[in-house]
This record gives structure tokens, C-alpha cells and sequence, in this order.
């Protein structure tokens, strides 16, 4: 007895589309327990090959930056007084009602998040080049390669060599970042949910009504006008006409009777 199997059931998965195909869907399946068992192997695996070949550990990093005074107490103590700035400005934000005032503070906020941000990279661009780092790197890696499908329910990448070969890497690393998020817990479009971002898309839509408002008051302007240019001139018409009847009337030659003096004065 033949088993028919199921068609791919995509309803309730997470997708994206292709970076270089906007018609080609993506899905992100739950990966399988066998799937995270390998993906601790990737991890554990290339978290030794880098201590053998001499990276540092996270802990190693850290020691090293606080002897050359990267970070520090001080360190620390900005980091707070930056989190506390965009946490001041993104409660401005929430609690502004003028338009003007929203987009000020919606670019203020930005700008204080990416002050943060910097920050923070005195720090995290470190630890990005130790062994636990560049192992969670392997490890999500692996995961992308098996969660992938596609429409048809097919993986993308038959194994781990094969979309680690991949040509497009516009597509392995769109896959990458999109099962990042979902690990996380994160929508794809987190970034459009800030404060600032919010803030901003009311105020475009707030200067898109404006926009529409002031062209319909324009056209009803320039109808009113000519209404009442066309009124004025249906008003003068007549006058015209008759002013017109007048002038050919004084222009007819004048008929009058020829008189006997004329007459003689002909002969």
C-alpha cells in the first residue's frame, strides 16, 4: 500500500520572500529536535576548533578590554546615562499630540538609540570575534540550512555544505536574519514598531492628509472662480449684444431724398 504524502501545510508559518525574487515565498518550519541536537554538535564542534587555533573566549575579551580602559565603570555609567536619555526622550515622544513636536522628537529619539548603539559597540564588536560568538554564528547557521523550505514544502538546501556553498548570499543571509528574528521571538518588521518609526509614519500620514486637503481646497477654489466668472459673463452678454447693435446701426449710410438744387447742381 502506497502512503500519499501530505501536501505542505504553509498556514501560521513565518515567510519572506526572495531578495532577488519578489514572486518566490520562503517558510520558516519549527526545527526538529534532531535538528537542534546537530546544531549543538555545529556549535560545540567549531567552539573547539576555535580554542585550538587560539581565539579568544568571551571572558578573555572582556579581561583584555577592561586592562586597556574600554570599558569599565565608566563604561558603564555612560551606557546607563544613554539608556536613561533615550528612555526620557522616548516618553516625550509618547506623550506629545503636535505633529511638529512628533517628528522633532521622533528624529531625537533615533539619534539618541544610535548614540546607544555606538556605544555599546565598544563592547559587543569585540565579542563578536570569540570562540562563543563565531560558534552561535555556526549554530544558527546550521538551523537556517534545515527550517528553510520551500513552497512545495522542499528544503532549500539539501544539507548544512550546501547552503553554506550557496551563490546567492544575498538569499543565505536574508535566510539567516529572518531565523534569527524568529528564534528570538521578533516580527521581521521589529524595526518598524519603534517609538520613532510610529511616530514618523503618523506624521507622514498626518502631511499626506494635509496634502490631499489642500488640493481638494484648491479645486473647489478654482471651481468657485469659475462659477463666478462664468455668472459674470452670462450678466454682460446682453449689454454686449446691444452695444454691438448700436455700432452697425450708426455705421448704415443715411438714406435722404434728392432735392432739385442737387439735381441742377448734377446737370
Amino acid at each position: 500500500m502506497i502512503v500519499k504524502k501530505d501536501p505542505f501545510d504553509s498556514e501560521g508559518l513565518r515567510s519572506f520572500v526572495d531578495p532577488n525574487d519578489a514572486e518566490v515565498i520562503y517558510y520558516i518550519v519549527p526545527p526538529g529536535a534532531s535538528d537542534l541536537r546537530s546544531a549543538d554538535y555545529e556549535y560545540s564542534k567549531v567552539y573547539t576548533r576555535c580554542l585550538v587555533e587560539g581565539i579568544t573566549t568571551a571572558s578573555e575579551m572582556t579581561d583584555i578590554l577592561m586592562r586597556r580602559g574600554i570599558i569599565g565603570s565608566e563604561f558603564e555609567q555612560r551606557a546607563g546615562e544613554l539608556s536613561e536619555i533615550l528612555r526620557e526622550k522616548i516618553k516625550a515622544l509618547e506623550t506629545a499630540k503636535d505633529m511638529m513636536d512628533k517628528q522633532v522628537l521622533a528624529v531625537e529619539v533615533a539619534e539618541a538609540r544610535d548614540e546607544l548603539f555606538r556605544w555599546n559597540q565598544r563592547l559587543n564588536a569585540p565579542l563578536s570575534n570569540t570562540c562563543e560568538h563565531l560558534a552561535d554564528d555556526s549554530r544558527l547557521e546550521y538551523i537556517t540550512s534545515r527550517v528553510i523550505r520551500k513552497e512545495d514544502g522542499s528544503y532549500v538546501w539539501e544539507t548544512f555544505n550546501d547552503y553554506l556553498d550557496e551563490k546567492s548570499q544575498g538569499l543565505a543571509q536574508k535566510a539567516r536574519f529572518e531565523v534569527m528574528l524568529y528564534l528570538q521571538g521578533l516580527d521581521s518588521d521589529f524595526l518598524d514598531k519603534t517609538p520613532e518609526a510610529v511616530a514618523l509614519k503618523e506624521v507622514g500620514a498626518d502631511i499626506a492628509k494635509a496634502l490631499v486637503k489642500a488640493e481638494e481646497d484648491a479645486a473647489t477654489e478654482a471651481e468657485a472662480e469659475a462659477a463666478a466668472t462664468e455668472e459674470i459673463l452670462s450678466k454682460e452678454e446682453p449689454v454686449v449684444e446691444k452695444e454691438i447693435e448700436a455700432s452697425v446701426v450708426d455705421k448704415k449710410p443715411s438714406k435722404r431724398k434728392t432735392s432739385k438744387s442737387d439735381t441742377k447742381t448734377k446737370n
